[in-house]
């Protein structure tokens, strides 16, 4: 039987459109704070003053502040993104297309993070004071420091420029003149996405083991744990069953942290790496003065934090029995 009610739920999905609501506001007061218009780039010497006026109608800009506030919510929020002056097509096109490449980028790195952290978290905080969990611990702390976009060009010098391992650009090889197959495919990708990849998760597990050792080192000393061990179960069923399922509850809560800082990253390497995705739209669009591109990237981005947030607080339930969501106690 479910522990969620249905009032709970109710609650959170208001409190989601909210929060939509208010990063809406944000991202549209930021924007149009930025010096000059995306149209200037459209404006040139030889156009007439009637001609840019006429260009300015086009893309609302002589409507009153308030009016261009009210359009972009509506427009945004029924998938209207508008016209993109740069890429000269509908926007939503633009985003349905690049979307998809940092899902599998970010969605590759999000897992491997928050598989390999909590594992190496979860024995650390098993072995607490031991040489081998101060070692890994202050090695992990020095890995946590590197700022992504070096590491990025550190493994690109490395695993492209002297060992020619793996590509350093783009998704797939461009050009390729050989037949592509499934599994050509699923192999030339994984070429293009290994030092991406690495880049993201190099530094993004550590973050997940910073918060599970901890926790770790807490239910170690639980009554429950104790009686486990009485009842003459081993150490790795101990460990993992009856000490790791409850220490996994904080990581749960820091997975959204992660998830945020892991998309802020993933908009330098999508640059460094030339990866056809959402970061890199947001810096190409950004520079060019693409307002439409640039609101829709965000927007995007700001909708999958507040659908893990959510998701984050359904799956309390699932990793603590003694959770019961919207229940009166």
């Amino acid at each position: 039987m479910t522990r969620i009610s249905a009032r709970y739920l109710g609650k959170r999905l208001v409190v989601s459109y909210i929060t939509l609501l208010v990063i809406m506001t944000l991202l549209f007061a930021l924007l149009r704070s930025m010096p000059g218009s995306f149209i200037s780039s459209m404006i040139t010497p030889q156009m007439q003053p009637e001609q840019v006026e006429r260009l300015r109608n086009v893309w609302g800009l002589n409507e009153p502040l308030w009016q261009q506030y009210i359009d972009f919510m509506i427009n945004y929020q029924t998938g209207n993104f508008g016209m993109s002056p740069t890429y000269k097509e509908p926007v939503w096109d633009v985003i349905v297309r690049r979307l998809p490449r940092t899902l599998i980028l970010f969605g590759a790195s999000f897992i491997a993070a928050y598989i390999i952290g909590p594992i190496v978290g979860m024995y650390l905080g098993w072995l607490r004071g031991t040489r081998k969990d101060k070692s890994i611990f202050a090695s992990s702390l020095v890995m946590y420091s590197m700022p992504s976009f070096w590491l990025a060009w550190l493994f690109i010098w490395l695993f492209n420029y002297e060992l020619g391992w793996f590509e350093s650009t783009y998704m797939y090889t461009k050009f390729a003149e050989f037949d592509w197959t499934v599994l050509s495919t699923i192999v030339d990708v994984f070429n293009h996405i290994t030092l991406p990849l690495f880049s993201l998760a190099f530094v993004g597990w550590v973050g997940s083991m910073l918060v599970m050792r901890p926790s770790m080192n807490n239910v170690t000393d639980a009554d429950y744990v104790f009686l486990a061990q009485a009842k003459g179960l081993s150490e790795r069923t101990v460990m993992i069953k009856h000490a790791a399922r409850n220490a996994l509850i904080p990581v749960a809560t820091q997975a959204i942290v992660g998830l945020a800082f892991l998309l802020d990253g993933s908009v330098i390497i999508e640059q460094v790496f030339s990866w056809p995705g959402i970061g890199q739209l947001i810096v190409n669009s950004v520079a060019a003065q693409d307002y439409p591109a640039t609101q829709a990237a965000f927007f995007i981005l700001a909708v999958l934090v507040i659908v893990m947030r959510l998701l984050t607080d359904i799956a309390y339930t699932y990793l603590d029995p003694r959770i019961k969501f919207g229940e009166e106690q």
